[in-house]
């Protein structure tokens, strides 16, 4: 096993952005982009949406030397009205909160003969990735009236997250819905904006999405549990505002049919194509969208970004950076020793090349399983051409 270590300029750090900045910042107003996104070389009660179940596609491809396949699934929130409803039930309904136990009976399951598809232990192929997109040129109108001082203020806040003892990540935020065999409760995980042609696109854990193994296989997608009044909230934090950039509702899921049928770890991986906020923006216009990587090793480091119900109840992001190696309970996954990431940190991107003056990164994984009661550990599935696969398969949804 690698020795873990951590960045000797990173070490884990929570922070929560004044509110002023926040409200500041909460003004912007979008436009559109036209950065490319082209891969280059290495570096209970009543619900206010019912998902469309039934409205499914299937795809399949080769990737990482296996035959993949994955399923497209429509949630019904394709209108602002029904977006507007998804939102105002999230800030009406009110529903206690899924406790760690609660949502830890969804969690990844130990992989069993349905869902063991093998997965390669070492990189398949040349390794690549997708640039990031920054934000719109034109979101910088939020600036319009503003005093010069707090504008000045908010650009340093989010010029240099890093330096200035990492702030919120603005492209990272918390995601609500609810799970149709929990219905009472309101359920979380965390997701990032990640850069497609669509500009339209959140990269979350497979779980986040659907229930791992629902499904039986054999063709029928209609006994899979996929999850409804789902939300993305980017930069969000109680201690200023829940949505500073807005609420993105789910338009379609997609994941692997390895996880939705089997639940196995190694896919436990999946993409949103996301309504247009409130203010009709997308959200890589909104608040940028990190990049994605594929075919690096399994010891790479790496920035961990999350809302885990163990630090602030989940209302505050938390980050960790260290190096990764081979997971010891999959090793067709990378682990990330201690960084202690629990329920509600799930789906949270695993950031390669993080940079703190854009704030922006490539997605390189997504906090998956919890070594619940032996350690400190979190583990991601392997981003290999099939996470590559799985994007050039949705990225272009609108």
């Amino acid at each position: 096993m690698t020795t873990h270590t951590k960045s000797p300029t990173v070490s884990r750090t929570r922070s929560t952005l004044l509110l002023g900045v926040l409200a500041a910042a909460s003004l912007a107003i979008g436009g559109l982009t036209a950065v490319p996104a082209c891969a280059q070389g290495p570096d209970g009660p009543a619900r206010t949406n019912v998902s469309t179940s039934t409205s499914t596609s299937t795809s399949t491809s080769t990737g990482a030397g296996a035959r993949l396949a994955s399923t497209e699934h429509a949630t019904g929130v394709d209108t602002p009205a029904e977006a507007r409803k998804v939102e105002q039930f999230h800030a009406k309904a009110r529903l206690p909160k899924a406790t760690a136990a609660d949502q830890a009976r969804w969690l990844p399951r130990p992989d069993t003969a349905v869902s063991a598809h093998t997965r390669a232990q070492a990189p398949t192929g040349a390794p690549g990735s997708i640039p990031p997109a920054a934000p719109a040129a034109s979101a910088r109108g939020w600036a319009k009236g503003l005093p010069k001082a707090v504008v000045k203020g908010v650009e340093k806040e989010f010029g240099r997250e890093l330096a200035d003892g990492l702030p919120l990540i603005r492209t990272v935020g918390k995601i609500e819905y609810t799970n149709p065999r929990d219905p009472g409760k309101t359920y979380q995980c965390s997701g990032a904006s990640i850069n497609s042609p669509s500009k339209m696109m959140v990269a979350t854990a497979g779980h986040c999405v659907a229930i791992g193994g629902s499904g039986h296989g054999g063709g029928d997608p209609s006994d899979r549990v996929w999850m409804e009044n789902w939300v993305f909230m980017p930069a969000y934090n109680t201690g200023g505002q829940e949505a500073p950039y807005g609420k993105f509702t789910a338009k379609y899921f997609r994941a692997f049919d390895y996880w939705l049928d089997g639940g196995g770890r190694p896919y436990d991986f999946a993409l949103v194509t996301v309504n247009l906020n409130e203010r009709g923006q997308r959200v890589v216009d909104a608040v940028g969208g990190n990049g994605l990587s594929w075919n690096y090793t399994f010891h790479e480091d790496l920035l961990m970004v999350g809302y885990p119900l163990n630090h602030g109840a989940g209302y505050t992001q938390d980050q960790f950076a260290g190096r990764t190696t081979t997971s010891t309970v999959n090793s067709a996954m990378i682990m990330m020793e201690a960084a202690g990431f629990n329920e509600g940190g799930s789906g949270g991107p695993w950031l390669r090349m993080y940079d703190p003056v854009t704030g922006l990164g490539k997605i390189n994984g997504v906090t998956s399983y919890i070594h619940n009661g032996t350690s400190n550990n979190n583990d991601s599935p392997h981003f290999d051409g099939g996470m590559k696969w799985l994007w050039d398969e949705q990225g272009s949804r609108t």
